[in-house]
């Protein structure tokens, strides 16, 4: 084979181990075990164990990584820019560099940091409300007045009506409880 071959060969293996370890610390740096390894996220991660999308439901499942609900899913360029943002912000905020997010006092901004992308990831059956499983109409009629006002192009957001604040055991329940006494301890 010629010089050049094996130069396209060497270069395509480097290039699939590279993109192969970075896809292995994406998925590495997205899962619970990970994020909760800060203190500042202990008390998120502890009170999404006991939460309907931590596994306490009829079926057993659980959300694979926070970052399924906590980075948008638009695109993948999207995702990484803002992992990596979020990522650097969090671990600056870890050491001292910059201030850390006040979570208890920004329980009502969860609109900013929980992505309605993550949420249709995995119950995408809401674009239809009409032939969505298991839906009451009460149900129904929200998912379908959502979808309007999103078409028109109007600010709406999932967790504007699905939050632990309207619906305990949600995602994160007695997280407020948890941050206060955390911020009590301080």
């Amino acid at each position: 084979m010629s010089t050049k071959l094996w130069a396209w060969v060497g270069g395509a293996v480097v290039g699939l181990g590279i993109a192969y370890a970075a896809a292995v610390m994406v998925d590495i740096t997205g899962q619970d075990k990970f994020c909760i390894s800060c203190h500042t996220m202990e008390p998120m991660g502890k009170s999404f164990e006991i939460s309907v999308h931590g596994g306490n439901n009829p079926h057993g499942f659980k959300v694979h990584h926070c970052t399924d609900c906590h980075l948008p899913h638009e695109s993948l360029a999207g995702y990484l820019v803002a992992k990596g943002i979020s990522g650097t912000r969090d671990a600056l905020a870890e050491v001292g560099i910059i201030k850390k997010v006040d979570f208890k006092e920004n329980i009502h901004e969860m609109e900013h940091y929980t992505y309605d992308s993550g949420c249709l990831h995995c119950h995408a059956k809401v674009e239809d409300p009409k032939t969505a499983y298991g839906m009451s109409e009460a149900s129904r009629f929200a998912h379908t007045e959502y979808w309007k006002d999103n078409k028109a192009g109007k600010d709406v957001s999932c967790v504007r009506c699905h939050n632990d604040i309207n619906m305990p055991n949600f995602a994160h329940p007695g997280l407020v409880d948890a941050l206060k006494k955390q911020k009590e301890e301080k």
